[in-house]
């Protein structure tokens, strides 16, 4: 009975101790600081190689006759056609989506009022660091200057 009783006691013991222990170190309560980081957004790869030509210049549909196109290489030597004149410019992919373009360099052809409206809309989106995005398939592009969706094409 005395082994009994040592064991139990023991066991009251124990189980004090334990107690004691937590009112030392009192268990938090979730607060901000446990809480889980959000994760960033995945941030996606600019399709380089790839000729994209322009269906939608600030939310008006461009003429499907009218070939205004945006291409970026590997060596981040952005081109195309602006509906009017040839045009070359540098172009690097930025963080958090955003396209930096430098100064443009273009052929000086005259052409009609409607095309040169587009031709300047187009160029002016690609202003200010727009930023951009992949839309099933589509380039978006979106900055002060205008905005702009591209499809892929040959």
């Amino acid at each position: 009975m005395k082994r009994i009783f040592a064991v139990a006691l023991a066991g009251v013991l124990i189980a004090a101790g334990a107690t004691a222990a937590q009112a030392k170190s009192p268990i938090k309560s979730p607060s901000q600081d446990d809480a889980p980081k959000a994760l960033p957004p995945l941030q996606k790869n600019f399709p380089l190689d790839q000729t994209f030509s322009l269906r939608d210049l600030n939310g008006k549909p461009v003429p499907s006759d009218l070939d205004v196109s945006f291409k970026l290489d590997g060596a981040f030597h952005a081109s195309g056609y602006s509906g009017c004149n040839s045009w070359s410019a540098t172009a690097y992919p930025q963080q958090n989506q955003h396209l930096l373009v430098g100064g443009f360099v273009m052929t000086k052809k005259a052409c009609d009022k409607a095309n040169q409206a587009i031709e300047q809309g187009f160029l002016r989106a690609l202003m200010g660091t727009p930023a951009w995005d992949l839309v099933n398939g589509d380039l978006v592009i979106k900055g002060p200057g205008g905005a702009m969706r591209l499809v892929r094409s040959l």
